[in-house]
């Protein structure tokens, strides 16, 4: 075995750039495997927790399209305040309503200002959509009545106003009016076009009357479902009270759409699962490619070592002497390219990725890495097989022969 080996090992070394130029195949097709199921795995992974935030049990309620006699003029809002009301007495699948309604606005604080969303909510929403809280609390429903001029500030709008210290118990000014800081939620990351964290949360009757003006149009509701079996019931009794408060029929397109979240989640993550499952097919074919690359440099070697092969069974070689000294350079060959691939795709999803890419997300894992490793070798092994087993089968004499 030991000459085996130092003999597979001579005859690979002998063309260095050769050898190396033939693992390149496996050392892309590991490195791509690795890389293309961080990927979808972080993917999966950011997906999840984005919905986790949202809650599984909750149905988001927006405006739809409006349309008359056939032609759609776009979004205007039909919902209620009373739709909240109607919805929990209607739909025994739905345990709690947050009606809301938001709008960009200047909130200051002494010399310091900001440009954030004011949003209104009702008094459940920090149950419904799962926040939590840094100091102090959520307004109840006495203030939502009342229409109190009470706020919370998310942890963006807090950092915006004053920096650090205690917020809670002092007061900001939204649109000319005074409000009560009477909470802080925990930060929830996050950005883009919608950031939890960059806005100040108000009771949903004091937004539409002190702030926007319009004392009943919401801009969309949050619900909660009773349980994640019930989310499709849940979605389905509310479609029906909204259509039927709103006077719209069975047939016709809704004019509110209905967000499940639990749906959502479970989509997104079959599409991750699609996703993962298309680049590792992709991966797994690039390390096919570097297969059959292996199994042509090995019969190139074999026409080119027949004399040697003719002499080494004149001496007394046996068949099972040359099939192991080819065997174990594809072997080399593989698990060569397939560890230097493990290390370029480590480095790759740890380093690269972030400083090219810092808002994609991966998820690395022992078990696909392994997986991608050990599949180097059998690629190795079984591509190399025919060229070894044609080494093996030379006759001495043609071989001592061959030019």
């Amino acid at each position: 075995m030991l000459l085996g080996l130092t003999a597979a090992f001579r005859g690979l070394t002998t063309n260095k750039l050769r050898s190396f130029l033939t693992m390149l195949g496996v050392i892309f097709g590991v490195a791509a495997v690795i890389v293309a199921v961080a990927l979808g795995q972080g993917s999966r992974d950011a997906s999840m927790r984005r919905f986790q935030k949202l809650g599984t049990t909750t149905l988001s309620c927006f405006p739809g399209r409006q349309s008359k006699s056939g032609v759609s003029f776009g979004q205007v809002s039909t919902l209620k305040l009373d739709d909240g009301a109607a919805i929990l007495r209607g739909c025994p699948s739905i345990k709690r309503v947050s009606p809301e309604k938001g709008g960009f606005l200047q909130v200051k604080n002494g010399n310091r200002n900001t440009n954030t969303t004011v949003y209104g909510t009702g008094e459940a929403f920090p149950v419904i959509r799962h926040f939590e809280f840094a100091d102090g609390k959520y307004f109840n429903t006495a203030d939502v009545k009342a229409k109190r001029e009470v706020c919370i500030l998310g942890w963006q709008a807090y950092k915006d106003l004053f920096g650090s210290g205690n917020c809670v118990g002092r007061k900001v000014y939204i649109k000319g009016q005074s409000f009560k800081i009477i909470g802080l939620f925990k930060e929830r990351g996050g950005g883009g076009f919608i950031n939890e964290d960059d806005r100040v949360y108000v009771p949903v009757t004091t937004a539409l009357r002190r702030l926007f003006g319009k004392d009943n149009v919401l801009g969309g509701m949050s619900l909660q479902g009773r349980s994640e079996s019930l989310m499709q019931k849940a979605q389905e009794e509310a479609d029906g009270v909204l259509r039927k408060r709103h006077k719209v029929g069975s047939g016709k397109p809704s004019d509110v759409i209905i967000f499940n979240a639990g749906t959502a989640a479970a989509t997104s993550s079959e599409q991750a699962d699609d996703f993962e499952q298309l680049i590792s097919c992709l991966a797994a074919v690039a390390l096919v490619v570097g297969g059959i690359g292996i199994m042509n440099i090995m019969l190139v070697s074999v026409t080119e070592r027949t004399r040697e092969i003719g002499i080494r069974k004149a001496v007394g070689a046996k068949r099972r002497d040359i099939l192991s000294q080819f065997l174990l350079e594809a072997l080399f060959l593989s698990l060569t390219g397939g560890l230097i691939g493990v290390i370029f795709g480590v480095v790759f999803t740890l380093w690269g990725l972030p400083n090219l890419k810092p808002d994609w997300e991966t998820t690395l894992t022992v078990v696909p890495t392994l997986v991608a490793f050990g599949f180097s070798a059998l690629v190795g092994v079984f591509f190399g097989f025919y060229p070894a087993v044609k080494a093996s089968k030379l006759n001495p004499i043609d071989a001592l022969r061959y030019e």
